[in-house]
């Protein structure tokens, strides 16, 4: 019995040229617009050439990292009484009380010593923190509750180039004493002298010269008499002659006018520095520029700019190789052209050159070469087919640009959830999506104004049209891939069985790359912030003994530094205390050399300068880490209600005695360990909420700090319950945790996670409407779960976290992923308008774009491999994409097509009713696997609904 036929006859050489793309008048007639217009196309792209090189040079400010507005209020000062208990009692407790009274506060934390005090409150995101500060300081003057001999300043924390400061520093010099002897009375004292000098030079980048004075003056409330202290102290160390020295030193602090530009503000302070040191006034002494956003900026902007130019030539040499040397000299001009037309954007709406916007173009550059490129391919593939330019324009355009304007639109969406994180994230990684969301519409225009001007002149005179047209041999190599790939649907395109069998197949494959991909995530590290794998800086905060007085204080520090000089050799650049030096403990931050010239890496040089103090010191508790760039990482603090201050006390070395030999499991098995526990002093007084506290506070000995906050969490909570603590003397809700910018870090974390599902509808109605079916957008989105196996595998043997950059990554791989799957769809469509059956359209679709696919893929993975090799900070976003793109590609040309034939199958027999029903049943099904497994097992509930369902229409038709 003959077998019937289920789709035409085998495809002609001839087929290709039938296939007819439905019309669409508007962009080829806009594109056509241009071409025609060859003075007013070069007009437009001189001026935005131009104007892009003018902004990077001159308009656009440098600087680290954008300015982030943080709604903080701090207050300090004095209350010379020399009892923590009545600081506490007398200024604390009613400040605190008073600033929870004010609208739109947070939380109140306040922390009392002998003589000084400090009450912090955190405002709602939006809070004007000035307004707020100058609000709260009304309160407090007129309530009468405050005695009138206390001090107190209200401050808006400034976050300048020494970190967080009650101060405005853009940069600070360290003025040290050569004489090891110098007092630090006499070093503040030259330092004054010195900043009158500098501040005498009239220097048109500042507006403030002044001196972290260490002293501070008070009143003494039994006499009446003015007393100086000593509040703070600073040394300063640096390397040099293959020597590491600390001294004495005071900081002198510089305000920048608005605007600033960091690297010309840090020459002109230098030339200052070298003309006052040339004078002699100051004979004995040094300067040093300590802490400046300078070298930080034109460091991570050499970096960056040298991976875009490593990725712009990647692009030239692969577009060569997969595609023609012309059309790759055309996509590397489109590209360039795209980055600076964005430069001259992000100029025009505010931002600033900063490692974020600049990283942010980096990114986008594995983006944009999409457009490019199936632009460039479309009239590269049009010109063998015409002898007219315009005719070779036209039908170039009219052919991708629905699928173009579609892939741009999914690409955008895909960061727009970026734009909803909130806090201090939001605000430091709020000009990611704007930037990467701008250069994803300007790639468009680009595509459609002036990649076809560039090929008039490259790619498209006569001898390089027609039939006769050369062609590549990349052009002969990718068609036989693309045939072996069809090969399997060739075979079974007239029989039922068979087309059911590789279908089948390779439903079972995608989906058994999905499940592989869910087994290795079980072993891939969750941290929201995990740290870099190197950085340039270390920070050394040392907690005093109680009791400790700062004189002894100073001489404790001393020693650390002479420890720190020897361990670290000649790894030390300098280090600074910047003035935070106190009775109670000290924070150094140390400068060593870059890590593209040292063969040992931050992280070990902390391991090794943290066994050195816990073997070798025992003077202070040392806690080693890294700088490291984002959202600052802190302790676990297990809160204690002081009430009882002595049962609290009790309680808390409970706690460390048992938080000190914990061991944390995780879920694959694996183990951690608390580490540097400690209880807060009995010189200090702690409230949060106005709540007398006691705290425990502890570090991880790894990386995963998400993931060991929540075991510690839960730790404590089941070991410390009701009957635990009633033996203690405490109440049931005497325990309570701050982990500090963990908790926003999460809370960000979780807004990414609720924005994601809301993304995909917003996606899928897009697609809906541009495709015109509800079952194909959900095809289209198979791309997605189809990345998931390259991005678990690359972080894993990469040894990188699922962290927020990851995420970020992730975001921009469903971009260009879905960009894939959309081409496949969009040409397959094409063709089955023109009258092929499903089997011909979807070879026919692979055969057409697989030259494109393949080009933009290898292009975004290959521009991608500088940013991953050579940043220590963005590999793990890096690999993401690396991995996650090498994946998706392999699984959308080898899988995907047997899924659209699939759809195809369900489209001729399904109404559009019905598909609602099994989606909407279906994505419930998945919402609930994934909240009692996790997101990644109720991806699964799309791919097992149609494997049953096909296996259940199968059955039934056996049967019957």
């Amino acid at each position: 019995m003959a077998k019937k036929s289920t789709g035409t006859k085998k495809p002609s050489k001839t087929t290709a040229a039938k296939v007819k793309p439905p019309k669409d008048h508007l962009l080829p007639k806009v594109t056509v617009f241009f071409f025609q217009r060859k003075r007013l196309t070069a007009l437009l792209w001189i001026a935005v050439m131009l104007f892009g090189i003018f902004s990077y040079t001159t308009l656009l400010k440098r600087e680290g990292f954008p300015s982030v507005n943080v709604p903080l209020v701090v207050v300090g000062g004095t209350y010379f009484v020399n009892d923590p208990a009545k600081v506490d009692e007398q200024v604390a407790k009613p400040v605190s009380q008073i600033a929870l009274e004010q609208p739109n506060v947070s939380s109140v934390s306040s922390q009392s010593q002998s003589n000084f005090f400090t009450v912090t409150a955190v405002y709602k995101d939006g809070t004007n923190a000035e307004e707020a500060a100058a609000s709260l300081q009304k309160a407090v003057e007129s309530s009468d509750q405050v005695p009138d001999d206390a001090r107190i300043q209200f401050n808006v924390p400034y976050f300048g180039a020494t970190g967080a400061d009650v101060d405005k520093v853009d940069l600070a010099v360290s003025f040290y004493s050569l004489d090891q002897s110098a007092t630090t009375a006499e070093v503040a004292e030259q330092a004054k002298a010195a900043a009158d000098a500098l501040k005498a030079k009239n220097l048109s980048l500042v507006t403030d010269v002044f001196v972290k004075d260490p002293f501070e003056q008070t009143v003494n409330p039994a006499n009446g008499q003015a007393v100086t202290i000593q509040k703070k102290f600073d040394q300063f160390g640096i390397r040099e002659n293959n020597e590491s020295s600390f001294y004495n030193s005071a900081i002198i602090a510089f305000t920048a006018v608005d605007g600033a530009d960091a690297i010309k503000l840090d020459k002109q302070i230098r030339g200052a520095l070298d003309e006052l040191n040339a004078s002699g006034e100051f004979e004995g002494y040094s300067t040093a520029v300590s802490a400046s956003y300078a070298i930080q900026i034109k460091d991570s902007l050499a970096e960056l700019q040298k991976v875009l130019l490593e990725g712009l030539l990647a692009i030239l040499i692969v577009g060569s190789l997969v595609i023609a040397i012309r059309a790759s000299i055309i996509t590397v001009i489109s590209l360039i052209t795209i980055v600076l037309f964005t430069l001259g954007f992000i100029y025009l709406i505010g931002f600033t050159l900063n490692v974020i916007t600049l990283f942010a173009i980096i990114l986008a550059l594995a983006l944009i070469v999409d457009d490019t490129i199936i632009m460039v391919e479309a009239i590269d593939a049009a010109r063998h087919k015409h002898t007219k330019p315009d005719e070779v324009v036209r039908d170039a355009t009219t052919k991708v640009s629905r699928a173009m304007v579609a892939a741009t639109a999914t690409a955008a969406l895909c960061f727009a959830p970026l734009l909803f994180v909130g806090g201090v994230l939001g605000s430091f990684i709020r000009a990611v999506p704007i930037t990467i969301i701008s250069a994803l519409i300007i790639s468009l225009i680009v595509a459609l104004v002036f990649i076809p001007y560039f090929a008039r002149y490259i790619l498209l005179n006569k001898k390089q049209m027609g039939k006769k047209a050369s062609s590549d041999f990349a052009e002969g190599f990718e068609a036989k891939i693309a045939n072996f790939v069809a090969g399997p649907m060739l075979w079974a395109r007239n029989s039922k069985k068979k087309l059911f069998a590789v279908g089948s197949t390779a439903v079972l494959i995608g989906f058994a790359f999905l499940v592989a991909g869910v087994f290795i995530a079980r072993d891939v590290v969750f941290n929201i912030f995990p740290p870099t794998k190197d950085t340039n800086g270390l920070v050394v905060t040392l907690q005093f003994p109680d009791g400790t007085q700062i004189t002894d204080a100073e001489k404790i520090a001393q020693s650390a530094n002479a420890l720190i000089a020897g361990e670290l050799g000649d790894n030390f650049v300098q280090g600074s205390y910047f003035a935070t030096g106190s009775a109670s403990d000290a924070t150094q931050s140390i400068e060593i050399i870059s890590y593209t010239k040292r063969d040992v890496t931050s992280p070990e040089l902390v391991d090794k300068l943290q066994n050195k103090f816990n073997t070798e010191f025992d003077q202070a508790t040392a806690q080693v880490g890294q700088s490291d760039v984002g959202p600052p990482s802190v302790a676990f603090v297990v809160q204690i209600d002081a009430t009882d201050r002595e049962a609290a006390f009790i309680a808390a070395n409970d706690m460390a005695e048992y938080m000190d030999g914990l061991v944390l499991t995780r879920t694959n098995g694996t183990t951690a360990n608390l580490t540097n526990v400690t209880v807060s002093s009995t010189d200090q007084f702690i409230r949060t909420s106005n709540k007398p506290i006691v705290t425990v506070s502890a570090n991880f000995d790894a990386d995963d700090t998400t993931t060991l906050v929540t075991l510690t969490q839960d730790a404590i909570t089941e070991t410390y319950n009701e009957e635990k603590l009633a033996s203690l003397g405490l109440a049931s809700d005497a325990i309570d945790f701050d982990i500090g910018q963990e908790e926003e870090n999460q809370e960000s974390f979780k807004t990414l996670a609720i924005a994601f599902p809301a993304l995909l509808i917003v996606m899928y109605i897009l697609l809906a409407i541009e495709f015109r079916s509800l079952l194909q957008p959900g095809l289209i989105f198979m791309a997605i779960p189809f990345s998931i196996f390259g991005v678990m595998l690359g972080l894993k043997i990469t040894d990188n976290a699922i962290s927020f950059f990851a995420m970020l990554g992730f975001f921009a791989l469903i971009g260009l992923s879905i960009k894939n799957t959309i081409l496949l769809t969009d040409y397959s469509n094409q063709a089955r308008r023109s009258g092929m059956g499903a089997v011909d359209a979807a070879v026919e679709g692979l055969r057409e774009r697989f030259r494109p696919l393949f080009a933009t893929s290898a292009t975004a993975v290959v521009s991608l491999i500088p940013l991953a090799l050579t940043s220590p900070f963005w590999e793990g976003l890096a690999v993401v994409l690396i991995f996650g793109l090498i994946s998706s590609t392999v699984l959308v040309v080898t899988v995907f097509p047997y899924y659209y034939l699939g759809s195809e199958f369900l489209r001729s027999r399904i109404t559009a009713k019905m598909f609602f029903t099994w989606f909407v049943l279906t994505t419930l099904a998945a919402v609930a696997l994934g909240l009692v497994f996790n997101p990644g097992i109720g991806m699964l509930a799309y791919p097992l609904s149609l494997l049953y369902l096909g296996f259940k229409k199968f059955y039934e038709q056996r049967l019957n």
